[in-house]
């Protein structure tokens, strides 16, 4: 069984992957103690990232509440990604995976408000109700 790839390679080798291969390698993706550094700006990129297939970009947004956020305003740049999205993205599957995600990010606390104007503002009523749902269950457990 071939070794996992290091961040790093993650990194170097995620252009030249098919869409379905950059999708399922962000979905078994788990970061290790270190690779925060290296898959905190990349995960943003991807997330930020329009032409990038929304599949892959919405694994991006999952995978990074999974980060150690270690590196001091890795928190702070992911919550302010995740609150642009959520409140801009055109793509609904993008806002309601960063609506979500934005929860699980140290710091989220912060979010609260700024989220609550984003809902008010969100036409689709799935991503209302899942983002809805997310902001409830952290206020539970807060």
């Amino acid at each position: 069984m071939p070794a996992e790839p290091t961040a790093r390679e993650l990194v170097d080798r995620f252009g030249q992957m098919a869409d379905d291969d950059r999708f399922q390698t962000l979905r078994l993706l788990v970061p290790g103690t270190g690779d925060s550094p290296v898959l905190g700006p990349f995960l943003i990129a991807t997330a930020n990232d329009a032409a990038e297939d929304d599949l892959v970009r919405v694994e991006a947004i999952r995978a990074i509440p999974l980060l150690d956020f270690t590196e001091p305003d890795l928190a702070g740049r992911c919550r302010d990604t995740l609150l642009r999205l959520a409140r801009e993205d055109d793509d609904w599957d993008v806002r309601n995976a960063a609506g979500c995600a934005v929860f699980d990010v140290p710091g989220a606390e912060s979010s609260v408000e700024p989220m609550r104007a984003v809902l008010a503002a969100e036409p689709e009523e799935f991503v209302r109700d899942n983002v809805s749902a997310a902001l409830n269950l952290f206020l539970r457990r807060s």
